[in-house]
C-alpha cells in the first residue's frame, strides 16, 4: 500500500498544527495551574497569619495566667494585660493589643506611662478583641474582612477593666 506522495506540504502543515495546538494545550494548563497556585498559596498565608496571631495571643495569656491577667482598653484600644512581680517587688506589665493595622506586645515597667504606639509590631492585623463571659475569655482576631476567633478559661480567672 502507497501513500500519496505527491502531497508532502500537506502533511508537514498537518504535523505543524498539531504540534502548534499541542503547544497551545500545554501553555494554557501551565498557566492554569499557575494561577491555582498562587491562590492557593495567598489563602494559605492568610490562613497563616491568623492562626499564628491567635497562637500568640492565647500562649502569652496562659503564660501570663497566674492571677495577673485582666483585660480591659490601653487608651482607647482594647487589649489584654498580664502582670508579672519580680523579686526586688518591682511589677512588669505585658499589653498584647493591635495598633495602626499590627499585632502588638508591650513589655514594661508599671506606671512607665508608655503609649500603644510604642509597642514591638509583630505581625499585620487590622483588629483584635477581648471578651469576657462567665469566666470565658473569647479572643477575636480580623484582618481583610474575615474574623477568627478562640475561647479559652484561664485558670487563675481573668479580670475586666475599663483602662489598663
Amino acid at each position: 500500500m502507497k501513500f500519496n506522495q505527491g502531497q508532502p506540504g500537506l502533511r508537514s502543515a498537518l504535523a505543524v498544527c498539531l504540534a502548534g495546538l499541542f503547544f497551545l494545550l500545554a501553555m494554557g494548563v501551565a498557566l492554569l495551574g499557575g494561577n491555582l497556585y498562587r491562590a492557593v498559596a495567598a489563602d494559605a498565608d492568610e490562613n497563616d497569619t491568623h492562626r499564628t496571631a491567635l497562637s500568640y495571643v492565647v500562649n502569652q495569656l496562659r503564660r501570663g495566667d497566674n492571677g495577673g491577667l485582666a483585660v480591659g482598653e490601653f487608651e482607647g484600644v482594647p487589649a489584654a494585660r498580664t502582670t508579672e512581680t519580680l523579686e526586688d517587688g518591682s511589677m512588669y506589665i505585658t499589653l498584647i493589643y493591635c495598633y495602626d493595622g499590627q499585632l502588638r506586645e508591650l513589655y514594661m515597667e508599671e506606671g512607665t506611662g508608655l503609649a500603644p504606639g510604642d509597642g514591638a509590631a509583630l505581625m499585620p492585623l487590622d483588629s483584635l478583641d477581648f471578651a469576657l463571659n462567665e469566666g470565658l475569655l473569647t479572643v477575636t482576631a480580623g484582618s481583610g474582612g474575615e474574623r477568627w476567633q478562640v475561647s479559652l478559661a484561664p485558670r487563675a480567672g481573668i479580670g475586666e477593666v475599663g483602662a489598663l
